[in-house]
């Protein structure tokens, strides 16, 4: 699967809807576990079975500081819900603070993207995809409305006639592979937990093999030639950074040349490299690997168990009463101790 990007960008987005839907249905989860409708081979939870591993000797804690373990997370959600000292103050104000700022960046991102869009010129039209010239960018990029889809071209690009095909084949295959509609809801779920490094780079994963697997795709119609292609690509970054540095790429819009792109470094070509290395060297035929699309079902399975078994007990277990017992017995030695 090394080469099947197409293969593996479908999987990571069939899990990022698994992602979406895992709290949905661990909600429904519950409701059914509360009203006593699941079978108890159904009902495992991971902080009953530490609890069980625990109490047969293979946690070697004492019984407070597994009761710490235990209500760690519960302990987490109290102080950031309800902040009494100044630390749980000042970290809620810092999430809160930084998903208004998130927000606003992909509202102003949509409001110059519109204004871009809306003053650039109306050049042809096929069914709800709707082809425009501007001089506001020098790197074509696609983009949608709530009913229309836009491939925007700068007006440079005409007189490269080669280029402008280039670019034009390279969006349509965004607009196939729905990449605009993802590209909006990776914004937004990044706007909302910004602070989990695994978002970005989980966002960053799908950004290059969303340019690889488009890449790869119209390398595999064999009508352009793989040098002409990458030197395409070149000339765009070059226009870019050449008369836009300040523009690389911040908009909710999927662009025919992206950078890498962080708040605290500057644009970087990491991504324009592998593209260039992948069109030339590796072959233009996706691995043939129909098979790795079942994999989407139990790694889809497996996260929506692992969300089911991070829920809160629905009751006081058995276990928990002991440990609960446990507990009390070391507070009273501790305290006989003291006394003495």
């Amino acid at each position: 699967m090394k080469h099947a990007y197409q293969t593996k960008l479908r999987l990571l987005n069939g899990i990022f809807l698994a992602i979406l839907a895992s709290p949905f249905i661990a909600l429904g989860y519950n409701r059914l576990a509360a009203g006593g409708m699941l079978p108890d081979a159904l009902t495992f939870n991971l902080s009953d079975f530490m609890l069980s591993q625990y109490l047969n000797g293979r946690i070697g804690l004492q019984a407070g500081e597994m009761q710490q373990v235990l209500d760690m997370r519960e302990t987490m959600e109290t102080n950031l819900l309800n902040p009494t000292d100044w630390i749980s103050q000042i970290t809620v104000a810092l999430l809160l603070i930084g998903s208004v700022l998130c927000i606003l960046r992909c509202g102003l991102g949509t409001f110059r993207l519109r204004r871009i869009i809306a003053s650039s010129y109306a050049w042809r039209r096929f069914g709800n995809v709707y082809l425009r010239l501007t001089d506001q960018s020098v790197v074509p990029f696609s983009a949608r409305g709530f009913r229309r889809r836009y491939i925007v071209i700068p007006a440079n690009m005409l007189v490269r006639r080669q280029d402008m095909r280039i670019a034009l084949a390279h969006e349509f295959q965004h607009l196939r592979q729905h990449d605009v509609e993802w590209e909006i809801g990776f914004e937004l779920f990044k706007s909302l937990f910004f602070w989990n490094p695994v978002i970005h780079f989980w966002k960053r994963q799908i950004e290059q093999l969303r340019e690889l697997s488009c890449d790869q795709q119209i390398l595999k119609r064999h009508w352009v030639d793989a040098r002409a292609y990458c030197e395409c690509l070149l000339r765009v970054c070059e226009d870019t950074m050449r008369r836009q540095p300040a523009q690389a790429i911040t908009l909710p819009r999927v662009s025919l040349v992206q950078f890498d792109r962080s708040w605290l470094f500057p644009p970087r070509l990491n991504l324009l490299h592998r593209r260039v290395d992948s069109a030339l060297t590796a072959t233009a035929t996706p691995a043939k690997a129909p098979w790795a699309h079942l994999l989407i079902v139990p790694l889809g399975f497996l996260l929506i168990w692992a969300t089911i078994a991070i829920q809160r007990p629905q009751s006081w277990t058995h276990d928990r009463l002991m440990l609960s017992s446990i507990v009390n017995l070391e507070r009273l030695e501790a305290l006989n101790g003291n006394t003495h």
